[in-house]
């Protein structure tokens, strides 16, 4: 890791091993790469925060799951030979990390196999989804740590009833994701399915590198290899220098010192849009608590650039600026040589327009004051979003250990859940 500043920016470049195998992206082949992820800093911390670091890295999520990831290997193949699509029915950290990979996924991986997502109770999209399925191709996988999340229990009824009208079998299109000893693994064995477990010290929005994340990115052609290799690079620099703790020292610094109490997730791409949902429920279940937190904000460039930047650099001082962006660009398309209206973006690539308008964004609030973080890939590859992953799961812990709060569980989230319970339960 290099730590250098240029300016008024700090900036951290992190180089992955030179002898890191990435598969080639047009064949079977592996070819040397040399990954890098660009860091900066717009401001300097002023904070002077202690972590204790062993209680950061030490924790559940950071375990390789050496078995589930042979059990997914062996078993999942069997599955891919017989569906081409699986449905998968979950929600919030059930859901959300398989979403953000999927996505991701999109920008640079050609892939056989496509994921659905049921990860909400909102009718229409219910029938729709389940209207618009091949069944006889589908494959149903069902996660929830307890087993018992009502959405995901309304999901599997409709499911399992609609498997049974149409005489398929069960035990041959439905997978169940979960804790062990819980509803779903007592399901899979009454019903004949394959049951991957969650480890049951890992938090749903801590999971999306177990079970939770791997068994339908595994489907989906995503190499998951690849995608722990990344996150593990984030792990090799266990002291305060690692970029995790930066960024959770840059940002509780805002928050504390500086009043910032609104984190914005500006993600640049569609892509990687995906990524700021599941960032959002990541920093605020986990550091929501106590009467303290950071309220993130998703933004998505550039289309939020004619939404929210007036109210980023004219209005109130409240926020810290997250810019994500992945630098090299797959698939792109140019201009003609002749342009009507603009002359100036003629023969350009659409990535170089995307650029600037990313570059004139950024530089815009720096120069208003604002504090920025840019986080730049070098490319779309299951690696760095492993490394995304990662840096984002650490810096959280080390921020809640800042604030001096849990930052596992979400018991503000139970009460909703007893009244719609209660509820249900009278008729309404």
């Amino acid at each position: 890791m290099v730590n250098r500043s240029i300016g008024r920016e700090t900036i951290l470049e992190i180089p992955f091993p030179a002898n890191f195998r990435l598969k080639s992206l047009s064949s079977d082949l592996y070819d040397i790469c040399f990954m890098t992820v660009y860091i900066n800093f717009s401001t300097p911390v002023e904070g002077d925060f202690e972590i204790d670091t062993s209680k950061v890295f030490n924790q559940p999520f950071t375990r390789y799951p050496k078995e589930v990831v042979e059990k997914i290997k062996k078993t999942l193949p069997r599955f891919k030979e017989k569906f081409s699509t699986m449905v998968v029915c979950g929600m919030g950290g059930s859901s959300l990390g398989a979403k953000t990979i999927d996505s991701f996924a999109r920008a640079f991986n050609e892939a056989n196999h496509g994921l659905v997502f049921l990860d909400n109770v909102d009718p229409t999209l219910v029938k729709q989804t389940l209207e618009s399925l091949d069944w006889k191709n589908t494959v149903f996988c069902f996660v929830s740590k307890s087993g018992t999340t009502l959405e995901t229990v309304v999901f599997l009824n409709l499911v399992l009833e609609e498997l049974r009208r149409r005489n398929l079998p069960v035990e041959e299109h439905v997978i169940f994701v979960g804790d062990r000893g819980k509803s779903f693994e007592e399901m899979a064995n009454s019903l004949g399915c394959e049951f991957f477990e969650i480890p049951s010290d890992v938090d749903g929005r801590f999971s999306v590198l177990t079970s939770t994340g791997l068994v339908p990115s595994f489907f989906a052609d995503f190499d998951i290899d690849e995608l722990w290799e990344g996150a593990r690079e984030v792990l090799r620099d266990q002291s305060e220098d690692n970029p995790a703790i930066k960024l959770a020292k840059y940002k509780m610094d805002n928050y504390l010192n500086k009043g910032r109490n609104v984190s914005v997730m500006f993600t640049y791409g569609n892509y990687l849009f995906p990524f700021s949902f599941w960032y959002s429920q990541l920093w605020a279940e986990s550091l929501g608590k106590e009467g303290k937190g950071q309220t993130p904000l998703k933004a998505l460039g550039t289309v939020d650039q004619h939404s929210l930047v007036q109210l980023f650099r004219e209005g109130p001082d409240d926020k810290v600026y997250q810019f994500v962006k992945a630098r090299e660009i797959k698939w792109d398309t140019q201009l003609p040589e002749h342009t009507q209206i603009l002359d100036y973006i003629a023969n350009k690539k659409v990535s170089e327009i995307f650029r600037a308008l990313y570059e004139g964004t950024k530089e815009a609030l720096i120069q208003t004051g604002r504090p920025v973080i840019s986080i730049e890939l070098d490319r779309y590859s299951a690696f760095n979003l492993g490394y995304l992953f990662m840096l984002y799961m650490l810096a959280t812990v080390a921020a809640a250990q800042i604030l001096g709060i849990n930052p596992f569980g979400q018991p503000g989230v139970e009460l909703g859940k007893r009244i719609a319970k209660e509820r249900l339960q009278k008729g309404l």
